[in-house]
């Protein structure tokens, strides 16, 4: 079996400390395959797949993601190594270091997999890391602060789809789970969603407003949190969508 220090991912993978020292559960939330068995879990396709064993329309998904109604993530993530499995990059047929001779060189080798550099020898290591640094950030064209994922070969069974911010994650499940126990509730009861967005604190001002006495006010306010809310719910569903489908964290429909 493969350990989980052998392997690569593209972005942070969850942190569970050792067996006598647990992390606390944020470290886990902090990857994205945390946040894509989370959205797949309020799946009713896929919980229905589950109690039924595997079997319907999401037989194939769930051959690979298995049950997900147990709550414990670290429990469903290393069984089998399954997120190993799912999410990590496969092992490269080029590996990185100096090639001493033309046979080792591969036909099959095309520029989106392999970058072969010149590197002469007589200049200074200065110079050397520095021309280096400036080709492969030209090369890979990473963006600033997020994984560029939309321009990185990904060779994961179940690669992530687009870039992604993990507070957004978070914020749009909370806000979907939120919607989804008010809407169960008789219709008398019910939240409004401007009301939602105050209990979520998603904007102070306009919480504020929202409880002002003056109607224009209270307008702004109550259609501002209310938007909030919409597009976060909105956000979900079409995340939850797409995981149906083995694709994680789609934000749009496609």
């Amino acid at each position: 079996m493969v350990r989980m220090a052998k392997v690569h991912f593209l972005a942070p993978h969850p942190l569970f400390g050792r067996v006598n020292n647990r992390l606390a559960d944020t470290y886990q939330k902090r990857s994205p395959y945390y946040w894509w068995w989370a959205y797949l879990r309020r799946s009713a396709g896929y919980l229905k797949c589950c109690e039924e064993g595997g079997t319907g329309p999401l037989a194939g998904l769930y051959a690979d993601f298995g049950d997900v109604r147990d709550d414990d993530f670290h429990k469903w993530w290393t069984a089998g190594q399954r997120g190993a499995w799912l999410f990590a990059e496969q092992q490269l047929e080029a590996k990185f270091g100096e090639l001493t001779s033309r046979d080792q060189w591969d036909a099959s080798w095309s520029s989106d997999d392999v970058m072969v550099v010149a590197v002469p020898l007589r200049v200074s290591n200065r110079r050397l890391k520095g021309e280096f640094a400036q080709l492969l950030d030209s090369r890979l064209k990473r963006s600033r602060g997020r994984p560029a994922l939309a321009k990185v070969a990904q060779t994961a069974r179940y690669p992530l789809s687009q870039n992604y911010t993990v507070q957004s994650l978070e914020r749009a499940l909370e806000a979907y789970d939120r919607w989804t126990q008010n809407q169960s509730k008789p219709k008398a009861e019910r939240m409004t969603l401007w009301e939602i967005g105050v209990e979520m604190r998603f904007n102070r001002e306009a919480s504020r407003q929202a409880l002002s006495k003056s109607s224009a006010e209270r307008l702004l306010g109550r259609n501002m949190l209310g938007a909030h809310v919409k597009r976060y719910v909105t956000q979900a569903q079409n995340i939850i969508n797409n995981v149906e489908q083995g694709r994680f964290p789609v934000s749009a429909s496609r």
